[in-house]
């Protein structure tokens, strides 16, 4: 650990560009704060693992299902007639603002 001298603004902490430049290239960072400090470093590559873990350990719990069919896509025809049947009336933003009018 390195530290360094930080420079809080209204935009956040700013940290001397030699020391992201060490890190190489990277798009985030993680914070997390001690009792001793504050640690700044590259966001960890194992996110995609901690996710599949979590994931798999939902599924144990029951807390996540596997659905027993496939999802499927309703034919052309369908598609078109739903599309040109929900087109029609008053648009769900215009229903949302006017009951709130009665309620108001």
């Amino acid at each position: 650990m390195t530290t360094i001298a930080a420079k809080v603004t209204d935009r956040g902490i700013l940290i001397p560009r030699r020391m992201v430049k060490a890190w190489g290239k990277i798009e985030e960072v993680e914070i997390e704060q001690r009792s001793d400090g504050i640690l700044i470093r590259p966001k960890s590559v194992t996110i995609p693992s901690q996710h599949a873990q979590i994931v798999r350990e939902m599924k144990e719990a029951g807390l996540i299902e596997n659905l027993p069919w496939e999802a499927s896509l309703p034919s052309p025809e369908v598609r078109i007639y739903l599309t040109e049947r929900l087109s029609q009336g008053t648009p769900l933003s215009e229903s949302i603002l006017m009951d709130r009018d009665e309620y108001a």
